[in-house]
């Protein structure tokens, strides 16, 4: 049952990626796929060195894995990075703003919707261990009352910020290079 748990999620999350790339490359062209590359290589590699220093452990039910990270996690990544800037063209904003709101919007996805269904809820795929100076140590650990610890959502604010902000860059390197 798990692999077709992970085989259904990976398929569903790489096909919304596919989706979220296709509206972002009509309005910028192939530095998408740069972007895509990059996210799916960040989340790869940062989700496995978290969750191997303990921070969060992925249950056996999420099926197919690739190292500690089952595979659709990436693909969550792309998703909601992508999406959220989506989002954030759609209404209107543009460049730095455009970036910010996506930041916003990850944020809030991560704070309403994933961390409360799926590493609790009805799912529970991944459970959080308090680990003593987690990776943002910094924050007090009485501001950790929510589904994950605090740190968790600054990430998830400044990674669809960046993403965004990337693309830019990419576009202009284009420019200069061909």
């Amino acid at each position: 049952m798990s692999r077709v748990f992970g085989f259904a999620v990976t398929s569903l999350f790489a096909g919304l990626s596919v989706g979220t790339s296709y509206l972002l490359g009509l309005r910028f062209d192939w530095a998408v796929a740069i972007q895509v590359l990059v996210i799916l290589a960040i989340a790869g590699i940062g989700e496995h060195r978290v969750s191997g220093e303990g921070y969060y452990r992925y249950k056996d039910v999420n099926g197919l894995f690739l190292g500690n990270v089952p595979l659709w996690i990436p693909f969550l990544w792309v998703f909601v990075c992508q999406a959220s800037l989506v989002v954030a063209l759609a209404i209107g904003f543009r460049s730095l703003a455009a970036a910010v709101c996506a930041g916003a919007i990850g944020l809030i996805v991560d704070l309403l919707v994933v961390e409360p269904i799926l590493s609790r809820g009805p799912f529970a795929l991944w459970s959080w261990t308090p680990v003593q100076d987690g990776y943002f140590g910094f924050v007090p650990s009485r501001f950790n009352r929510f589904a994950a610890p605090v740190g968790n959502y600054i990430v998830w604010f400044v990674f669809p910020f960046l993403m965004a902000c990337l693309l830019g860059p990419i576009i202009l390197l284009g420019t200069l290079i061909l």
